[in-house]
């Protein structure tokens, strides 16, 4: 039963329905989960369903859900990215899954890797599709280019200019 629904979800895929694709892998990874490569299979037509499905702010493919990441979790580092990137490569690297969902899978998954473990590229990234990080008090830069945000109550405002400021904290009932 497993064989003929990993099957039937590479047809699925070849008819680029990623998402039919991954719910019936889900579902014979759900039904055997010993059966062979089906935890390697599922990864791969996960990241071939969140390339297609999971998009940004600004459209374009989210780079932290291909990882399988929140981009807002604060305990987020450069190792943990690649910890990730590691276990996903163990999964769907084409010497371990001889598939075609195999190579797509690694080339988005090596360039959502690339793209943030380098410090620059992930500024840039996250700047540009709207992925804002609390600045905390510590050593920070001052050349930080990311959006600073600040608490007023319960409200989160991001920081433009002083104007933006004071009408956020007097919308949360607060003055300045």
């Amino acid at each position: 039963m497993t064989d003929l629904l990993l099957d039937y979800a590479k047809e699925k895929w070849i008819d680029g329905k990623f998402k039919e694709a991954y719910d019936l892998a889900t579902t014979a990874k759900e039904l055997d989960p010993y059966f062979l490569n089906v935890n390697n299979l599922c990864a791969a037509y996960r990241v071939d369903y969140v390339v297609e499905t999971k998009k940004n702010k600004v459209g374009q493919t989210d780079l932290y859900a291909i990882l399988g990441l929140n981009p807002y979790d604060p305990s987020l580092t450069i190792d943990t990215i690649n910890s990730t990137y590691c276990k996903l490569v163990k999964l769907v690297h084409p010497e371990v899954l001889s598939s075609p969902v195999a190579e797509g899978a690694l080339r988005f998954i090596t360039i959502a890797w690339e793209t943030l473990t380098n410090e620059s590229t992930k500024e840039t990234y996250d700047v540009r599709n709207g992925v804002t990080h609390k600045t905390g008090t510590g050593s920070g830069s001052g050349s930080d280019q990311r959006a600073q945000v600040i608490r007023v109550g319960m409200k989160r405002c991001r920081l433009m200019e002083d104007s933006s400021r004071m009408i956020c904290a007097k919308r949360a009932g607060y003055h300045m």
